[in-house]
């Protein structure tokens, strides 16, 4: 699977867009994020599970002991076969996945990560859109101080 920068996006606004400190994986589905397949049997959302992993394996979110090594850290516990279970523990966006998400909120770097660095690794779309950030950023400050 590849990743998706719109759906990394839309998962990060879930955070940001929160008034609390923390969320939960009932109030990210809430919003309409699908975390679980009902059809043709009960499975967790496939990419749900590969981005929710990707924001793990880069730690841009953690539980509230400021945990992120493992799917269980989040809430999500798999048995045997395809079961699981989902738990409500509170998750937050690090400071890394607050930059991250800053950067995917500012229109411009987001149409530049969607379109020129469509199959990029993941370090390159972090550290290409912090790049894009602070240079859309460096010429709005120096429009302001002209």
């Amino acid at each position: 699977m590849k990743i998706d920068v719109s759906y990394l996006k839309k998962l990060l606004g879930a955070f940001a867009d929160s008034d609390k400190a923390h969320i939960t994986l009932s109030e990210i589905e809430d919003l309409g994020i699908i975390i679980v397949d009902v059809e043709p049997l009960r499975a967790i959302n496939e990419t749900f599970l590969f981005h929710i992993q990707i924001l793990l394996d880069n730690k841009l979110i953690s539980n509230r002991h400021n945990k992120c090594e493992s799917i269980k850290d989040v809430g999500i516990n798999f048995g045997m076969g395809q079961t699981f279970l989902l738990c409500d523990v509170p998750l937050r966006l690090t400071q890394k996945g607050h930059d991250f998400e800053s950067a995917l909120a500012n229109k411009d770097v987001f149409e530049k990560l969607k379109t020129e660095l469509t199959n990029a690794p993941f370090r390159i779309l972090f550290d290409g859109s912090q790049k894009l950030l602070e240079h859309y950023l460096t010429k709005k400050l120096d429009a302001l101080l002209e």
